[in-house]
């Protein structure tokens, strides 16, 4: 039979070892955050005078009738220890470790702030020159078009001193569209 009992600081479980001698009893371990772990222990009475303890016949055993609970006596009782116990050196190790672990967290992610900062700057940097590329190929080809329109009305203008000045407008304009077929 279990018994459950709960305190300040954490559950007891207890097992009446009479009727099963042979089941090992299961400690549970609930730690309350609400409390104080200050706390006196609710087991300890501080109105029980430690002499009167001293004064009665250890001889003498309380009758008791295993059938029977009586309110007033607690069942025995297992303590279960809080959480394990570190040693002092493990402490500092882990802390070390753990401390070690964020600085390097924190340096790569830095790193990767600085990439990614570089990475837009370069970024912006290329769609410059692409848009400059665009803009100095199309000028280039302007000067092409009208190079090529210039050496036009010269070899016009040549060949065809006689004519009027509304036949040389038209054979240039025939010449430009010519040229500008040409390049699309």
């Amino acid at each position: 039979m279990f018994f459950l009992v709960a305190s300040q600081e954490c559950v007891y479980v207890a097992v009446d070892d009479e009727e099963d001698p042979e089941e090992d009893p299961e400690e549970v371990l609930v730690e309350d955050s609400e409390e104080d772990p200050d706390e006196d222990d609710p087991e300890e009475d501080p109105e029980e005078d430690p002499n009167e303890a001293l004064q009665e016949d250890p001889h003498e055993a309380p009758e008791e009738d295993p059938a029977k609970e009586s309110s007033d006596r607690m069942p025995p009782t297992f303590l279960a220890p809080k959480r394990p116990r570190f040693e002092s050196d493990d402490i500092a190790r882990l802390t070390w470790g753990s401390k070690w672990a964020n600085d390097k967290i924190e340096h790569i992610a830095q790193e990767l702030r600085d990439v990614n900062a570089r990475y837009a700057e370069l970024r912006s940097v290329v769609q410059g020159m692409e848009s400059h590329i665009v803009h100095l190929t199309t000028r280039v080809q302007e000067e092409e078009h009208r190079a090529d329109i210039a050496e036009g009305r010269k070899i016009m203008v040549g060949e065809n001193i006689n004519m009027t000045v509304a036949e040389l407008n038209e054979l240039i304009n025939n010449r430009i569209g010519e040229a500008i077929a040409n390049y699309t």
